[in-house]
């Protein structure tokens, strides 16, 4: 299903607004991009962003900042309850964040207190008050873990977007240098400087990726590990530590804590 964004407005005097867009089935926004900065964020399920040729999976846990005009696209996996903060022009409002699009984490308070502006029948002075505290948590997250690079060449963006249709693909770089009449070294080369990183690390940030989606659907780890190729658990969990500071199960508890408040 395709939709299209709203036409964000955030009303006279204050400095934010909130649209709700709560979708039963997968959804998918063309691109776009908005005169207003704006935070992407959930209150259930997964949603994903491309932005300058990169992908974010965005959990309950996490939002992402976009500045104002920049390209992006949106798109849910199942069902979800996506919202997006739009933020006026007012001098300060965005100080602390940067000018490209990165990570925020939604703590507690935070995605309280954004629920609270959002849903809350409040006294203007009250609310003005409640959206400076807003804006005084906004802060980029301590690291990018939801972001994975995309490659920009059509042969490497189509090995990438294999990959995330088929995470347990075990095809390796000779592999797929060969399917595209290259030397392995070459395609190895162009895929880490279109990326950061080497296509061994961007299929494990990938798979990890699409765990974190499946952890957040209630799915077990062990057959998350299954599905994304992992012959040992044990290996699957070392990955997830190594890049998000916990292990499936502590996430998915910080996961639910955070969705519950």
């Amino acid at each position: 299903m395709t939709e299209t964004m709203e036409i964000p407005r955030v009303p006279l005097g204050f400095l934010l607004t909130t649209l709700d867009y709560d979708v039963s089935a997968s959804t998918d926004w063309h691109e776009h991009a908005h005169a207003q900065h704006e935070l992407l964020w959930s209150e259930g399920g997964i949603v994903t962003l491309e932005a300058g040729g990169r992908v974010w999976a965005i959990p309950p846990a996490l939002g992402v900042w976009i500045p104002a005009n920049v390209p992006h696209r949106a798109a849910t996996v199942g069902a979800a309850q996506v919202r997006a903060t739009y933020l006026s022009h007012d001098a300060g409002v965005a100080d602390a964040m940067p000018d490209a699009v990165t990570g925020v984490a939604l703590s507690d308070a935070l995605r309280a207190l954004l629920l609270h502006n959002h849903q809350a029948a409040i006294g203007e002075a009250a609310r003005l008050r409640l959206q400076h505290v807003i804006l005084d948590l906004l802060a980029p997250a301590p690291h990018t873990s939801f972001e994975l690079s995309m490659p920009a060449s059509p042969h490497l963006r189509a090995i990438a977007e294999a990959v995330l249709t088929n995470p347990a693909d075990k095809r390796t770089t000779a592999d797929w240098a060969q399917l595209h009449g290259m030397h392995q070294r070459t395609l190895a080369r162009q895929f880490e400087a279109e990326t950061g990183v080497t296509f061994t690390q961007w299929r494990i940030h990938a798979r990890l990726q699409l765990a974190i989606r499946e952890l957040a659907n209630g799915a077990a780890v062990v057959s998350i590990s299954r599905r994304l190729g992992y012959r040992n658990p044990s290996t699957f969990i070392e990955h997830f530590r190594a890049l998000t500071g916990q292990t499936p199960t502590e996430y998915t508890r910080a996961d639910s804590h955070s969705a519950a408040a």
